[in-house]
């Protein structure tokens, strides 16, 4: 077999490598949304109490835990859905003109909690919440609604992602006077989010043993409004 000199070999990869890169591309961005109403919700409480001694203060953590359990049982809330992230021990001090006064044991103890199917009885989360902030020393931190199964609304983002994608190119291949052959490259920018529609899926209302007058509790109002689900990506077209 009869060898190219090296020079004419080295000149036809050159042109190889400049005819296969010479393509007209277009990249463009595309991102997707799809709403849903929340089936679930998230919930995070915190049960403290200031003693003389750690024993002391513990054991009226435990019972303020036990009556907060006994409310989530009755709502039917189910026991692997509550768990305990954090159980501090601390001591507690206060400032007094130029000195700082030991004040007792703090024991503080962190109640996470998640209630499923609220689109069946839209109140269950109110009376959850309403019993619970009346217990002493309770404090609620954060609600976080949320979609149990969101598998196919991601599968869906991702679709309304693409085609943003595909019409955006298209455009821009009908201005160039081209038009579109392929994807040569598809990019996942980020995770997948989810969040309220414009902030505003938490009635964020504090709750305290302060609001209780007496009168017959009337549930507070937690409008859940929808979620959405966004994916963004970015796509390379190839174009002709």
């Amino acid at each position: 077999m009869k060898k190219l000199p090296v020079a004419l070999l080295l000149t036809v990869l050159v042109l190889a490598c400049t005819r296969e890169n010479d393509q007209s591309t277009v990249s463009v961005i595309g991102v997707g949304t799809a709403l849903a109403q929340p089936d679930m919700v998230r919930i995070n409480i915190s049960v403290s109490q200031i003693s003389q001694t750690t024993r002391q203060a513990q054991e009226a953590v435990n019972i303020q835990v036990e009556k907060a359990l006994e409310i989530l049982k009755a709502e039917n809330v189910d026991s692997k859905n509550i768990s305990t992230p954090s159980l501090r021990f601390t001591r507690e001090y206060e400032w007094r003109t130029d000195r700082r006064v030991l004040l007792g044991q703090k024991v503080e103890q962190i109640i996470a909690f998640s209630v499923n199917d609220i689109r069946r009885d839209t109140e269950k989360v109110s009376r959850i919440l309403d019993k619970i902030t009346e217990i002493e020393n309770v404090a609620l931190n954060y609600i976080n609604f949320s979609i149990k199964d969101n598998q196919e609304l991601f599968v869906q983002s991702r679709e309304l992602a693409y085609q943003k994608a595909l019409d955006k190119a298209a455009q821009y291949a009908e201005l160039s006077g081209l038009k579109i052959i392929k994807a040569l490259n598809i990019s996942e920018l980020g995770n997948a989010q989810i969040a309220p529609v414009n902030g505003q899926i938490m009635n964020q209302k504090m709750y305290s043993a302060a609001e209780i007058t007496g009168e017959e509790s009337i549930p507070a109002m937690l409008p859940t409004g929808e979620l959405e689900i966004t994916s963004q990506i970015s796509v390379v077209f190839l174009l002709e």
